[in-house]
């Protein structure tokens, strides 16, 4: 549209060029000097003096000064235009951040939600890079957005790696001997997967001091403690009961996988209401399955507390070595006359007819009862023991 005025107002210039101020007579100077693009900066008219004297001629100056005017516009405009259409605009934070709300599209990011993720996860500010102080900031925030993301990918890593961890020991940990293996120098309650699936984890106390540590505490019983009562039937003993920081029995079925999987060592340790401190060592230990009653096998002693167990490799009426375990309410002691653990009212063990001796009895302290409570007749016949732990490690041969 612009081009066409200016081509039009062209077309008139030149056809005024041909005539004079005196009425169109043709003035040959007068058309030397014109230019079709001359502007009124340029052109020489004579403009009216404000001082009198002689003025010129109104009409065709007059129109010519109209012209000269719009042909200025014109191609200031033009010119704007051209500038317009080759220079970059910069937009404004304004603009940037004023998005048009537009309806959402399935599967699609509507506007708010890129407006969201500019301002909230960015946050980076559409008016900086005006001077170096801005590029700096922006470096700065730069940095720090970068920094909580790879404390990000930390956290997981992390997660990851104790994930793997706990898979790891579900599969491979299967003692407190193996605890110790990858580490554990500290004596205290842990927990163990029996099956290797995570089914049935079981916690238990490991002893990571006595004579080298690695050992799993399978029974105990702490001193002046009657919180947990050891007269119990079958399936107790069976899974196991108590509490594992105290006094507690780990369970015929989780002693059974252990000794069944590894060559174990078993050792126990007692103290008397003296102080005093005895153990019994046995180089070969494990029990059958619950088909054959959990029946106990067991050899090799060395110790300071006499073998209560397999009376020295004498078998006799009181021999533990070779007998099921019995409870109340389960008999396979080879008593034809009494259960052993009825009659006595004193929990489950390895009777024959019955024994020599039985940590799983009733805690009493001197002077109380008949002397059938927590006992071990080959140290202290039936005197009452103040505590008493088994526990077991795998053999150093195996």
């Amino acid at each position: 549209m612009a081009f066409a005025t200016l081509v039009l107002i062209m077309f008139v210039l030149e056809c005024s060029d041909a005539r004079t101020v005196d009425g169109g007579k043709k003035d040959t100077e007068a058309k030397r000097g014109h230019s079709p693009l001359m502007t009124r900066r340029n052109l020489p008219l004579i403009k009216p003096q404000s001082g009198g004297g002689v003025l010129a001629a109104p009409g065709l100056n007059d129109i010519q000064w109209g012209l000269m005017d719009k042909i200025d516009n014109v191609l200031i405009e033009a010119e704007s235009e051209s500038l317009a259409s080759t220079t970059p605009k910069i937009p404004t934070a304004a603009e940037i951040y004023e998005i048009e709300v537009v309806e959402d599209t399935p599967g699609k990011e509507s506007n708010v939600e890129i407006l969201e993720i500019l301002k909230d996860e960015d946050e980076f500010d559409a008016e900086l890079f005006h001077t170096e102080n801005d590029m700096v900031l922006v470096m700065r925030r730069m940095y720090e957005a970068l920094t909580k993301r790879l404390s990000v990918l930390k956290n997981r890593v992390t997660t990851v790696e104790q994930t793997t961890s706990d898979i790891l020991a579900r599969l491979t940990d299967l003692d407190c001997y193996d605890l110790q293996t990858r580490g554990q120098k500290e004596s205290g309650v842990y927990t163990l997967h029996m099956d290797h699936h995570g089914k049935r984890p079981v916690e238990v106390f490991c002893d990571m001091e006595t004579d080298g540590g690695g050992w799993t505490v399978i029974q105990r019983r702490t001193s002046h403690s009657k919180d947990v009562d050891f007269n119990r039937g079958w399936y107790d003993y069976k899974m196991g009961f108590g509490n594992v920081s105290a006094d507690y029995w780990i369970g015929l079925e989780n002693i059974f996988i252990w000794t069944n999987t590894r060559h174990y060592e078993l050792r126990i340790d007692l103290t008397d209401f003296d102080g005093e401190v005895s153990y019994a060592h046995y180089d070969h230990f494990y029990i059958e399955s619950e088909d054959h009653g959990y029946r106990l096998h067991i050899s090799g002693y060395s110790g300071t507390s006499g073998d209560s167990m397999g009376n020295e490799g004498k078998a006799d009426n009181f021999t533990a070595d070779g007998m099921m375990f019995t409870t109340h309410d389960e008999d396979h002691d080879t008593s034809h006359e009494i259960n052993c653990a009825k009659y006595w009212n004193i929990g489950g063990w390895w009777f024959n007819r019955c024994s020599w001796a039985n940590l799983n009895g009733p805690y009493r302290e001197p002077g109380e009862g008949d002397g059938i409570g927590i006992n071990w007749h080959m140290w202290r016949n039936k005197e009452y023991l103040r505590s008493s732990t088994m526990k077991i490690r795998p053999t150093r041969s195996f």
